[in-house]
């Protein structure tokens, strides 16, 4: 048994040292045949020149010019070789430039100098990669799994104790990080073939420090953490040497090192800072080896404990400073900017080459922090602690942004961003949904609203201070100067939704008109002073923001939306008197959260009834974008373009709601439908849809958005009457019992007369596709309408599920009979084909319910009578149609 294990041990030796000599002749085999062919190009390349050199009695007069000569960088070696290059043609030099396509590498690794060497290859597809290095990937897994195959034998067998599996395993790893190394060294370059030695020892050390955790126990958690971190470190490292693929072997393990030997003790932040440990060596080592997916991995790997901090409560408070530690890292260690001073585009202090690579990558993880940062303010929501341990958690992301920013353009937009969205998640953290009710924006309790108000002061305050120092610098004027103005006005409504008992109402009113007045006579004495135009603007806009706002804090909360409204008007104004047409991305945004705002009304916050604000708010709202619109005709067509989109649009919404404010005494978005609103909406939208029709033929740019929408107003229409009939049909009461017992002059005539007359106006004024059906379903509408007053007439109501009598009968058959004939005497004087084949159809509906129906009971004289009449009514109406057919014809050219 003891020779067998012994036999065993040996054959395992033996392949892992017969691995090693291979890979160690490979790499000689390589640099003996770089040097062979080396020389075997230098000696071709003279014998060439030699058999090319001509005589001086066949030489031409004229001296031929001689093409630049091809330099081989001289090489210093124990036996160094001059080999003359002399002077080619053009012709020659490409020939021995594809004979000799790798002569830099085969010049570096004959002189061992990995250095002197100047290859630019061409970017290779992963196909080609797997094509050309599968075999070094293949060996490099092998040598891995010969680590791991080892120990699982080693504890199957039960040969060796725990303690010296682990030290064999580490062993192990140890001996293929110095044979990486050495290999190295000895060929004067790197390989793939040594990439994989050095992963399969980080892979066997990882393998051998978790199962001495896990399986035997005989690390601690801590030890095993540290001894993890710094195998993922130094694989890292090494990967400056030996490649990227190394890198992201010690990035994936360096992120999973707390996973792999967690404790179970939930210590969260802890990870979290040693998450940002690996994030600076990985940057570290980008300074050095690019590759976008290691910038993507260490991205990943770093939010990764952003997303698991969020599952407990134990990192609350600190996720802000995690996020701002990680976007500091992510814009200084790559280009050595440890003050954040960069400039954009500058390269001072630079020492990075990779720097200009990675900077497409910033804006889109900088955003990316952005969007964590607010996400987690909605998951914790206002902290009960202190106002310091706010300021902690919440100020250093917006510190560091700030200061990134001053001198780099297109970083401008992020404090900005991340303002916004901290607003919106406070808010969003409160709004709340209970016991059936629409979403309500509940405050924060009284306890906690006087400190919320200081931290928002003290955060307007912070990118106010910080827009101004930077607005000073000369870059990015417009987003500086709007920073620095808008901060503590949009703090302001924010304060007083959350925290509105924390002041009385006249003081929030009170802030508001003094911003206003001081931003009013700050831009007034700056257009005086010619102050950058970007400030006196946004001073501006500011001032008339500020004093909308404190007009409608007055009254509710459906006023803010009003607020927002005027200012549609107040930057149309300013447009057009500092011609500043690049100002219209913030009155189309303006513009287009109204219309979001109003259009989704029923859905979110909901508001008292004590007044009327319906239409002050939807109405006041409209006639915004359309003072808008009269002001930006002339200069700004295509803006004022914009405006009257939205102005149209807000003209449906307050016609909708102003119905429904009346229908329903005042509860505007009540939860009922009734029979008079689809009444009111088939109008509503069928005329509008008419209007958007034909202002798609006047528009140039909207012609598309207003026939779009004109037929969805269209399609809103007929799904109203569509519900209508199915009602009728079915005997709803929700039809039936809205329509009074007064003939005629009642629901009959807007509910099932008006379809007819709208589509007849379709059929007129409408899409040319549309207009055929459209008058077809105005006959239609015709005929179930003076059907149903026929019934109404006889049972004064319009229910279907009741007894009909014989003398409501033979009136539907004079009735209907009576629109035959007018239809098919009237297309046939007109020659219209449709109003012919109509008239046809009901006669033919005519003549099939008197045989079945009207006459089915009736004998003797009664019968006698009923077929005389209906066969003299036929021979009439055959008469009037021949007649009327030839004075047709005769008219007709």
């Amino acid at each position: 048994m003891d020779n067998l294990v012994l036999l065993g041990v040996l054959l395992i030796l033996t392949v892992v040292v017969g691995s090693f000599m291979g890979i160690f002749a490979f790499a000689e085999v390589k640099s003996l045949r770089g040097e062979v062919r080396r020389l075997r190009a230098a000696i071709e390349s003279a014998s060439g020149a030699s058999s090319q050199t001509v005589s001086p009695a066949v030489a031409p007069a004229a001296p031929s010019v001689a093409a630049p000569p091809v330099v081989i960088e001289p090489v210093e070696s124990p036996a160094s070789i001059d080999v003359p290059v002399p002077s080619q043609s053009a012709q020659t030099i490409r020939r021995e430039q594809q004979d000799l396509p790798d002569l830099h590498q085969v010049a570096g690794d004959f002189t061992g100098n990995s250095a002197s060497r100047t290859v630019l290859p061409l970017r290779e597809s992963f196909w080609e990669r797997v094509q050309q290095n599968w075999m070094v990937w293949l060996g490099g897994a092998c040598v891995a799994l010969s680590g791991i195959f080892l120990a699982r034998y080693g504890i199957e067998q039960g040969l060796l104790g725990p303690r010296v599996r682990v030290a064999l395993g580490l062993i192990t790893a140890l001996a293929l990080y110095i044979a990486s190394e050495v290999l190295r060294r000895r060929t004067g370059g790197s390989h793939p073939a040594f990439a994989a030695l050095a992963g399969g020892g980080a892979i066997t050390a990882f393998a051998a420090i978790l199962s001495a955790v896990h399986l035997y126990h005989l690390f601690e958690p801590g030890l095993a953490f540290g001894m993890l971190a710094v195998v993922a470190l130094v694989t890292m490292w090494l990967a400056r040497l030996h490649g990227p693929v190394l890198a992201a072997i010690g990035m994936l393990g360096a992120y999973s090192v707390p996973i792999l030997v967690s404790s179970g003790g939930g210590n969260v932040v802890g990870a979290m800072g040693y998450a940002l440990i690996i994030t600076a060596s990985v940057l570290l080592l980008l300074r050095h080896v690019y590759r976008s997916w290691l910038w993507l991995g260490l991205l990943a790997g770093a939010l990764l404990w952003w997303l698991i901090s969020l599952l407990g409560q134990q990192a609350d408070g600190w996720r802000g400073p995690y996020l701002a530690a990680l976007a500091y890292l992510l814009l200084s260690v790559v280009p050595g900017d440890w003050l954040l001073q960069r400039s954009a585009g500058g390269s001072e202090g630079d020492n990075s080459p990779t720097f200009g690579r990675i900077t497409p990558l910033l804006l889109p993880s900088l955003l990316l922090l952005v969007a964590a940062q607010c996400l987690s303010i909605f998951r914790e929501g206002w902290p009960s602690a202190s106002l310091a341990s706010a300021l902690w958690a919440w100020s250093p992301l917006a510190l560091v942004l700030l200061l990134a920013a001053r001198r780099r353009v297109p970083l401008a937009p992020l404090p900005w961003l991340l303002l916004l969205g901290q607003l919106a998640a406070w808010m969003a953290g409160r709004l709340d949904r209970w016991q059936g009710l629409p979403v309500q924006l509940r405050p924060l309790p009284p306890e906690q609203q006087g400190v919320f108000l200081v931290f928002l002061a003290m955060t307007a305050a912070l990118f106010s201070a910080f827009a101004l120092f930077n607005y000073r610098k000369g870059v990015a004027r417009f987003w500086w100067a709007s920073l620095a103005v808008m901060a503590p006005l949009l703090s302001l409504p924010v304060g007083y939704l959350l925290a509105r008992d924390g002041l009385p109402l006249y003081w929030w009113c009170l802030y508001a008109a003094v911003f206003g007045a001081v931003f009013l006579y700050l831009g007034s004495r700056g257009a005086g002073r010619d102050w950058h135009k970007s400030m006196v603007v946004w001073l501006f806009i500011g001032g008339h923001f500020a004093y909308s706002l404190a007009a409608c804090l007055w009254l509710e909360q459906a006023s803010l939306t009003l607020a927002l409204a005027l200012q549609a008007v107040s930057l149309a104004w300013i447009i057009r008197r500092f011609e500043v047409p690049p100002l219209g991305w913030l009155l189309k945004g303006v513009l287009l959260l109204v219309v979001v705002r109003l259009t989704l009304n029923p859905w979110l916050l909901s508001y008292g009834d004590d007044s009327h604000w319906s239409l002050w708010t939807y109405g006041g709202s409209a006639l915004c974008a359309w003072l808008a619109t009269r002001i930006l005709r002339v200069p700004h067509p295509a803006l004022a373009s914009w405006a009257e989109a939205a102005a149209l649009h807000l003209l449906v919404l307050t016609l909708w709601a102003e119905s429904r404010y009346w229908l329903y005494d005042g509860h505007a978005f009540a939860a009922r439908y009734s029979f008079t609103e689809a009444v009111i909406n088939m109008w509503l939208f069928t005329g509008l849809g008419l209007v958007y029709y034909r202002k798609s033929l006047l528009a140039d740019s909207f012609s598309r958005w207003y026939d779009g929408y004109g037929r969805l107003l269209i399609l809103a229409a007929a799904a109203n009457y569509a519900g209508i009939l199915f009602n009728t049909a079915f005997s709803e009461p929700w039809a039936w019992h809205s329509v009074s017992e007064r003939p005629l002059l009642n629901m009959l005539l807007p509910a099932f007369a008006g379809p007819a007359l709208l589509a007849w106006l379709v059929s007129r004024w409408y899409l040319p596709g549309a207009r055929r059906p459209a008058g077809l379903l105005s006959a239609l509408a015709a005929f179930i309408w003076i059907s149903l007053e026929v019934r109404h007439l006889w049972q004064g109501s319009i229910r279907l599920d009741t007894a009909t009598t014989t003398g409501e009968l033979y009136t539907y058959s004079a009735v209907w009979l009576v629109l035959a004939v007018v239809a098919i005497l009237f297309g046939s004087w007109r020659g219209w084909r449709s109003c012919y084949r109509a008239g046809m159809a009901v006669l033919a509906l005519v003549i099939v319910k008197l045989f079945l129906v009207d006459m089915s009971g009736l004998e003797g004289l009664l019968r006698v009578a009923s077929f005389m009449g209906m066969g003299l009514a036929l021979l009439g109406i055959a008469y009037l149609h021949q007649k009327l057919g030839r004075v047709s014809a005769a008219r007709s050219p």
